[in-house]
């Protein structure tokens, strides 16, 4: 390299936003020199390189070629690097220059568009030799799970008013229960009434309840697990509404206690009703459940079975002894409500059909995106509840994933996020 000259300094650039990129020339430079490799020097490429036709830059090995057969013939001092120094550059070099001209039509060879305003990477609008690069923003391809704890007050909303439905249901169908014997049942026929199975089922729905709760609040994503819940519940309710109105089966235990029918219905005596049924949470443990007709469908089925749904969906696999415990509860509260002649055996086996279906269709919608979106493909759409799916699900991006964490700010050293194991 000669005395009294110096290389152009390079710029490393990193992904992100839109960057501004000052190149300086090299001291001794002439302007229109630095001009023509900022843009790129046409066909006569410097040390940049040549752009050909093709938009590339020409190989190393022609550009060699052809500064060898001028430097007998021209040697200016004008020059910024040596022929021979030029050679043995690598080629990485040409690798790492962003500045090539732009081959848009619109653009002439000033970096400027031809309708105005500045074009391609040269801003002819700063004197100072500024040249801008813009660089999209990396692409995050890591699912997002917002909270969005509104929507879940609302999914909450829909659940208390579809139980508030269920309870009027109830209390309508009352007074439309036949008095007749009990229908004929293979499974109530063929054992003996037991009445304390009933209030044995109702402890294990409690304790089954409970357990999933304590599991969602300890969950990292617990405003999306009870918001689903909250929306299948009221669906659920919602269905059981309807099925037990519509056709009322006779008491499945003549031992057990109904209220007298008081042979009329008005606004204040429903409520009435509905007041006492909400206080005791639809239980009969508490003696305030004694309104008789809710068969079609079983609603302490509903509740151990999605119970035992919950806790297998989003608990880790190596949780296998949890969930065994759940499915055994489950089954033994079920028999526990046989056995007491609570309900007939097709009200168990309508209850789990539904709740089972209700389960799967949601979170096959929900793991799914291309099954959030509209098309004539997805019959799911069709569904009378899909809107309601739809706006709580839209945002929930991937499957939820198993994580656990302390719910509370305090202690400290319980709230660490440290990595854990979804299997």
């Amino acid at each position: 390299m000669r005395e009294g000259t110096s290389r152009p300094r390079y710029v490393s650039i990193l992904p992100g936003e839109d960057q501004t990129v000052r190149v300086e020339p090299a001291p001794h430079t002439p302007l229109w020199l630095y001009y023509k490799m900022v843009l790129g020097g046409g066909n006569e490429g410097g040390r940049y390189g040549s752009v050909g036709e093709s938009g590339g830059l020409v190989s190393e090995t022609q550009h060699c070629r052809s500064s060898n057969s001028r430097s007998g013939t021209s040697s200016s001092a004008s020059s910024v690097v040596d022929d021979s120094d030029h050679c043995h550059m690598t080629h990485d070099v040409y690798q790492r220059q962003p500045l090539l001209a732009s081959h848009d039509p619109y653009i002439n060879a000033n970096g400027v568009s031809k309708e105005g305003g500045s074009g391609g990477f040269y801003d002819n609008s700063n004197s100072n030799g500024m040249v801008k690069i813009p660089i999209p923003a990396p692409h995050r391809d890591e699912p997002r799970f917002p909270k969005e704890k509104f929507k879940t007050f609302l999914a909450f909303l829909f659940l208390c008013s579809n139980w508030i439905l269920t309870t009027a249901s109830l209390a309508l169908t009352h007074e439309r229960v036949p008095d007749i014997a009990p229908l004929p049942d293979v499974t109530l026929d063929s054992i003996t009434t037991q009445d304390w199975g009933l209030s044995v089922s109702e402890i294990i729905i409690i304790i089954s309840v409970y357990l999933c709760v304590m599991v969602i609040i300890f969950h990292k994503h617990r405003w999306i697990l009870f918001r689903r819940i909250f929306l299948m519940m009221g669906l659920l309710y919602f269905y059981r509404s309807i099925t037990m109105y519509v056709t009322v089966l006779p008491v499945a235990n003549p031992h057990y206690y109904c209220s007298p029918k008081a042979n009329y219905t008005s606004p204040v005596l429903v409520a009435k009703r509905v007041i006492q049924l909400l206080s005791g949470f639809g239980l009969s443990l508490n003696g305030q459940h004694t309104f008789c007709g809710d068969y079609i469908y079983s609603g302490h089925t509903v509740c151990l079975v999605l119970a035992y749904l919950v806790v297998r969906e989003y608990t880790p696999r190596r949780w296998w002894l949890l969930h065994w415990c759940f499915a055994l509860l489950a089954i033994t509260g079920v028999v526990m409500v046989l056995i007491a002649r609570g309900h007939y055996t097709v009200d168990c086996i309508i209850a789990y059909y539904v709740t089972t279906r209700i389960f799967y269709i949601y979170h096959t919608m929900a793991n799914n995106a291309n099954l959030k979106e509209s098309g004539p493909s997805n019959f799911f759409e069709r569904l009378w509840w899909y809107p309601l799916f739809w706006r709580f699900e839209r945002n929930v991006q991937g499957v939820v994933p198993r994580h656990y964490e302390w719910p509370l700010p305090w202690p400290r050293r319980w709230s660490s996020k440290n990595p854990q194991r979804t299997s």
